[in-house]
């Protein structure tokens, strides 16, 4: 009797455990989330400054987690305490840890171990393996490095024109791969520079790119610059010391020779100085008395009015005082201005001038009128110098 009731015990134990077994296999995942899966390394850099990063497969991970998630919600036994965004934050929240993430060189070592939510996991009832893992650095490429030294090396800058509208001109003469296509620009950029001032030029670059895979600049990106002065141009004469004194006197003899037609302004001097002008055959009979200097000034344009219409660089004012005479001879005293600009100061210390044509750009009976249109006019626009004639 009690041999029938173990055999027929067996079956029914047979069943309980199997059933047991059943049910734990259908309330848990029956493949553990092996965290090392679901990483990969991405190096950077070169030999000796190698970078790493790990790189986390986010389709493969969300994939896998979901798929837990719809095993467990057809399992026998439901996980009904959860929602379907916590497995979402879980999957989220997993991370991966570098021991030496930077300097790396090829044949390194390093060691990547794994973060995640324990407690999230536990009430997930997903099964984690956080097993730490090695990996070894390789294929780094051997490289050689650039200082900023050697990215302006063959820079030239070059400067042409006349101060202060002088201009810059860069040429990148290198034969490196790397640094022909970089650029290098003044960190202010001008149209005109003026001789003496200081351009400071940049080489732009994105230090946080992989700019070659053969070169690669040590020096920080803030750091690669270098300062050019302006020099080796010309100039335009802006004090009278630049002017030598036979320089002077050369241009106080050529205003003398334009004194030949006094019946351009002969009426109207006439006319200030309430005389009657004098006519033959219908045309004016003036003519000029040997002129005599009387007064000179320098004027050096404003570096703000530079290069605006009507502005010359710099002007020589010429005052003479001279007579005008007419047929009748009837005489009449005048001041007159003669001009000449734009006086260049070589780089070699020399000077560009042109003396050759003089002009009178005007005339008066007033002395106010001249001294108007000699220095009162000019007084916001230019520095003004008073010359000491009696040197010359």
């Amino acid at each position: 009797m009690k041999k029938w009731m173990f055999l027929l015990f067996i079956p029914i134990v047979v069943a309980i455990v199997g059933a047991g077994w059943y049910v734990v296999a259908n309330a848990t995942p029956g493949d553990t989330l092996v965290l090392a899966d679901y990483f990969e390394e991405s190096f950077d850099g070169y030999n000796n400054l190698g970078k790493v990063r790990m790189v986390r497969k986010d389709d493969m991970l969300f994939d896998e987690v979901d798929a837990i998630r719809l095993a467990q919600k057809e399992s026998l036994i439901t996980n009904k305490a959860v929602e379907n965004d916590e497995y979402l934050q879980f999957a989220a929240g997993i991370a991966a840890m570098i021991d030496k993430s930077e300097g790396l060189k090829n044949g390194d070592r390093f060691t990547v171990s794994y973060l995640y939510d324990k407690d999230l996991a536990k009430r997930l009832r997903i099964n984690v393996d956080d097993t730490e893992s090695v990996h070894t650095v390789e294929g780094l490429t051997d490289a050689t490095a650039l200082t900023a030294d050697d990215l302006f090396k063959d820079l030239s800058v070059e400067f042409s024109g006349v101060s202060p509208n002088v201009e810059l001109t860069i040429n990148n003469n290198s034969t490196n791969p790397l640094i022909q296509t970089l650029v290098f620009k003044p960190e202010e950029y001008k149209e005109y520079y003026t001789a003496g001032e200081t351009v400071r030029i940049r080489c732009y670059f994105n230090e946080n790119e992989r700019l070659s895979d053969f070169y690669y600049i040590t020096t920080p990106a803030e750091e690669c610059f270098r300062d050019y002065a302006v020099s080796g141009t010309d100039r335009y004469v802006d004090s009278l010391s630049q002017i030598p004194d036979e320089v002077i006197k050369e241009a106080i003899q050529a205003g003398k020779r334009a004194f030949v037609d006094a019946n351009e302004y002969g009426v109207r001097i006439f006319c200030e100085a309430h005389l009657v002008p004098v006519y033959i055959n219908q045309q004016a009979t003036f003519r000029y008395l040997e002129p005599s200097l009387i007064a000179a000034y320098f004027k050096a344009v404003n570096p703000e009015e530079a290069g605006k219409l009507g502005n010359d660089y710099n002007e020589l004012d010429l005052i003479y005082k001279v007579s005008i005479t007419q047929a009748d001879g009837v005489t009449c005293s005048c001041e007159a201005v003669v001009r000449f600009n734009d006086i260049v100061l070589n780089s070699d210390g020399s000077l560009t001038y042109d003396f050759s044509d003089p002009s009178i750009m005007s005339a008066s009976y007033s002395n106010s009128a001249i001294h108007k249109n000699v220095v009162t006019k000019y007084e916001d626009t230019y520095s003004i110098e008073k010359l000491d004639i009696s040197r010359y």
